[in-house]
C-alpha cells in the first residue's frame, strides 16, 4: 500500500478516471461493485472517496440503464428474466411506484447494484428520474462502504482508531445480517409490495 498513495498523488485526475472506468466496467459486466465502494475510501479516505465512488456509482448505473434502454434491451431482457427472476417483479413494481421502488432497491444491500441499471432501464421510468433517485438513496450504502473501507486502512496503517474501524465493519455486518428485515420495513413503510 505504501507505494499507491505516491502513485495516487503523481496522477490525481488519472487515478479517479480508471477507478470509475473500473466500476463501469463491472457494472456492465454484472460483477459486484460493493468491493470498489470500499476500496474508494481505502485510496482516497471518506470525503474525496465518497464523491469518487458516488461518481462511479452514477456512472455505472447511468451507463447500465443507457444499454438496457437502447440497441441491447431485448438481450438484456432475455438475460435478467433468466438470470434474474425477480428482475420481473420489480418491473412490474417500477410501473406502479415508480421513485419509490428505485429507492427500496438502492437501500436493499442484498440486491446487486450492478443490475439495478440494467432492470429499470427496461422499464417506463425517465432516465432522469432514475438517475435523481438511485443517486439520493444509494448515497447511505456508499457512506458506510466508503468509511468502512477508510477505517480498516487506517487501522492496518497506524494501528490507531480501532474503535471507529470496529464500528464501521459492525454495522456494514447488520446490514447484510439484518438488510432482508430493514428492506422489508422499508418496503411497509413506502408502501411498496416486497419483492426481497
Amino acid at each position: 500500500m505504501g507505494a499507491l498513495y505516491p502513485l495516487l498523488e503523481s496522477h490525481p485526475l488519472l487515478a479517479p478516471l480508471l477507478f470509475v472506468a473500473v466500476h463501469v466496467l463491472l457494472a456492465v459486466l454484472f460483477l459486484p461493485c460493493s468491493p470498489m465502494t470500499l476500496m474508494a475510501g481505502v485510496l482516497w479516505g471518506g470525503g474525496y472517496g465518497l464523491a469518487i465512488s458516488m461518481f462511479a456509482a452514477i456512472a455505472s448505473s447511468a451507463t447500465t440503464f443507457l444499454l438496457s434502454r437502447g440497441f441491447l434491451h431485448s438481450r438484456i431482457e432475455r438475460l435478467l428474466t433468466q438470470r434474474y427472476p425477480k428482475a420481473a417483479r420489480i418491473l412490474a413494481q417500477a410501473a406502479l411506484h415508480d421513485w419509490k421502488i428505485i429507492a427500496v432497491s438502492q437501500v436493499n444491500p442484498l440486491m446487486p447494484s450492478s443490475t439495478l441499471g440494467y432492470v429499470f432501464g427496461l422499464s417506463n421510468v425517465s432516465f432522469k428520474r432514475y438517475i435523481i433517485f438511485s443517486a439520493l438513496f444509494m448515497l447511505p450504502l456508499q457512506l458506510l462502504f466508503v468509511i468502512t473501507g477508510h477505517s480498516l486502512i487506517n487501522l492496518l496503517l497506524s494501528g490507531e482508531r480501532w474503535e471507529e474501524a470496529l464500528i464501521s465493519v459492525v454495522l456494514v455486518a447488520i446490514v447484510f445480517i439484518f438488510g432482508k428485515r430493514i428492506y422489508i420495513k422499508i418496503c411497509r413503510f413506502l408502501g411498496v409490495k416486497n419483492e426481497a
